[in-house]
């Protein structure tokens, strides 16, 4: 099985409109790469396996045969994604809180592209040509949904993102073959929100960074109790 490396996007100044571009939500969750042939491996950006954390999305088996999907993990609470709630879930070990957490707070995997069907691989097809294979290739179920976008009319489109409370949008050329890492042909277009946190604490970092910390945990102080509001990884 080849481990295929997220195609990620560049910043963005301002939000643009072109007809040679289509427009997504910038959903706040877990990047998940799915591969289903005979067996269903969900990984993360970091090659972890993510099936056992998020055994509702087992239903992927029955929703698509021999691909290899990219898309994002969240959790949907109340109609807004909620990063602290698939957080929690990503961090949760223990067999019997997995199956609890599961149940009140399902994971949705929201799904954007596909790399590979049928053993061949997609990555130099045009993205509008790999959403018309993905749309005939993954049907949609309880906890896995296809990703729906707008073309050319990127403003309104993030206007409309920012009024529903979401973190922004990515723009996507129509024309762009799938590169692994980062690439110009898809720009992240988001609301920037800042405060200044305490570090409380950190995780233990795994592989090669096993022998320091992995993330730090950031939190504020409302009414002079800690309150925790999110982790750092990132550099």
């Amino acid at each position: 099985m080849i481990l295929y490396k997220p195609m990620l996007a560049r910043d963005a100044d301002s939000p643009f409109s072109s007809p040679e571009w289509i427009y997504e939500v910038k959903w706040d969750g877990i990047r998940a790469i799915s591969y289903l042939d005979g067996v269903l491996s969900i990984r993360s950006r970091s090659g972890k396996e993510l099936v056992e954390k998020f055994p509702e999305l087992e239903e992927l088996r029955d929703l698509a045969k021999n691909v290899v999907l990219d898309g994002e993990i969240v959790v949907i609470r109340e109609g807004k994604v909620d990063f602290q709630a698939i957080m929690k879930r990503n961090q949760a070990n223990s067999q019997k809180e997995i199956e609890r957490l599961s149940r009140t707070l399902p994971a949705t995997y929201i799904v954007f592209d596909i790399l590979e069907k049928n053993g061949e691989s997609l990555v130099d097809k045009p993205l509008n040509e790999r959403k018309t294979m993905l749309k005939g290739s993954l049907r949609e179920g309880r906890y896995v949904v296809l990703s729906d976008f707008i073309e050319g009319q990127g403003e309104a489109y993030y206007t409309a993102a920012i009024r529903r409370g979401l973190e922004g949008v990515i723009a996507k050329r129509k024309l762009s073959r799938y590169e692994q890492g980062r690439s110009g042909s898809w720009l992240k277009i988001k609301r920037v929100r800042s405060c200044d946190c305490v570090v409380f604490g950190y995780t233990r970092g795994e592989g090669s960074r096993e022998s320091t910390f992995g993330a730090l945990l950031l939190g504020l102080y409302d009414d002079g109790k800690a309150v925790y509001v999110g982790s750092v990884g990132t550099g």
